[in-house]
């Protein structure tokens, strides 16, 4: 009897049963051909438009093209980029530029060091790498009317050899907006007041501008507590979209507080509008024309430094694409809100007096609307017949008044007065007073 040498040996007890047919060897199949270790094709690519440069980024496959781990200690990227429908044609400078991985990094940040893509093999365990190149256009590609470039990456691995181009990803040739100039930050009762040069360019030519702040003093996020037996609200998006300032509604907004889903860098849209400082001092003021080249950040947090920067961004549609150029960043202006501005003044303000049969005095006027508002102070002081006062101006509550109406019970019968009210906040800053005067007789 001849064994097949695949088989294990079996203990002689069992060879009997070798002859029922219960006892055999599975067939292992034919061999598989030994791995290439050819990189994956990239599926992620994508590019962005900025001023003279377009900026690449994929994700490095893990995997061969055979579905094996990649154990491959480098990953050399090769780009070619196409104008319009031309021919996709290697872009020669690239490897000498910034190409690098940002694994355990943020997004963004390179070594500089070499044009290959480092991939220990732990790093690889903890999180995918994030490959990032970039294009400096030629003069041909940054001038004149809008044209379709589209960028392809192959990776090789240690032998040179490749298994093939990535998906396509487009950008915008052509001329890009133009940087934003000048840009500046006060503050106001409002917010943080943002302006800059408008543009001489046309809208459709520069398109909006777009505000970047970053907090450069996050706090430390709170630990969660997790409550048994309650059921957790509905799931909902946690990415940051861009926040219109100073929207439909001219009405100053309360100041908004962290929560631990909020990140460090706030995207902020503008539009032409009213200067804001022009409308912080009377409610009454009349309406600004509608201006370019300022905007209000009306949720900027008090005591919080800020960096801003800005930026111009077009869309075009061009080859039955719709893309995005940007313009270069802006030089970045650092601020710091101080809750310095008082509210505005109340107005209105009404005194009648009564005697019943103590005199006293009730004075009512319209609140005034704005966020952290502590309440009133009501000032009184005494006025000879020319109207002048003949001692100092007191002020009649202990606190804050909550209510836009005060009831004075301590008033003479027989002399006039003349009666302040202020706005105040809860840092203290006061706002200018709201005046009336009462005569003997109530006039």
């Amino acid at each position: 009897m001849v064994l097949n040498r695949r088989c294990p040996v079996l203990v002689l007890p069992l060879l009997a049963l070798a002859g029922l047919g219960m006892v055999g060897c599975a067939n292992p199949g034919p061999p598989r051909p030994p791995s290439l270790k050819l990189p994956a094709f990239v599926k992620d690519l994508a590019a962005t438009r900025r001023g003279d440069v377009v900026e690449l980024r994929f994700t490095v496959p893990q995997r061969t093209t055979d579905g094996l781990p990649l154990r491959l200690t480098t990953v050399t990227a090769k780009f070619c980029r196409a104008v319009d429908t031309g021919s996709c044609v290697p872009v020669a400078e690239l490897p000498e530029q910034n190409f690098a991985v940002t694994a355990k990094r943020q997004p963004g940040q390179t070594n500089g060091t070499q044009a290959g893509v480092n991939q220990p093999a732990k790093e690889q365990a903890d999180q995918p790498n994030i490959a990032v190149a970039h294009d400096t256009l030629p003069a041909t590609l940054t001038a004149g009317a809008a044209r379709v470039l589209t960028y392809r990456v192959e990776l090789y691995n240690d032998t040179n050899h490749t298994g093939g181009f990535s998906e396509p990803a487009y950008a915008a040739g052509g001329a890009t907006p133009s940087p934003v100039e000048e840009l500046h930050a006060q503050g106001s009762r409002l917010g943080v007041v943002l302006s800059w040069k408008p543009s001489a360019r046309p809208a459709t030519d520069d398109g909006i501008v777009v505000l970047r702040r970053e907090d450069l003093a996050p706090k430390p996020k709170a630990p969660v507590a997790h409550k048994a037996k309650v059921a957790a609200p509905a799931a909902s998006s946690s990415e940051k979209k861009p926040v219109t300032t100073h929207g439909s509604s001219t009405e100053p907004k309360p100041a908004k507080t962290k929560s631990d889903a909020e990140s460090d860098i706030v995207w902020l849209t503008t539009a032409p509008q009213p200067d804001p400082l022009a409308g912080d001092s009377e409610a009454s003021a009349p309406a600004q024309p509608v201006r370019d080249g300022i905007t209000l950040d009306d949720t900027a947090i008090a005591d919080e430094p800020y960096r801003y920067t800005a930026e111009r961004r077009r869309s075009v549609q061009v080859g039955g694409r719709t893309m995005e150029m940007q313009s270069e960043v802006s030089a970045p202006v650092e601020f710091t809100l101080q809750d310095v501005y008082p509210p505005p003044a109340p107005t209105d303000l009404n005194a009648a007096s009564f005697a019943n049969p103590q005199l006293t005095v009730d004075l009512i006027w319209q609140p005034v609307d704005t966020p952290h508002l502590a309440g009133y102070n009501v000032y009184r002081e005494t006025l000879d017949r020319n109207g002048s006062a003949t001692g100092a101006k007191t002020r009649l509550n202990q606190v804050p008044v909550p209510a836009p109406g005060f009831h004075d019970v301590t008033a003479v019968a027989g002399q006039r007065y003349r009666y302040s009210v202020t706005a105040v906040d809860a840092k203290g800053n006061e706002s200018e007073p709201a005046v009336t005067v009462l005569g003997p007789e109530g006039q």
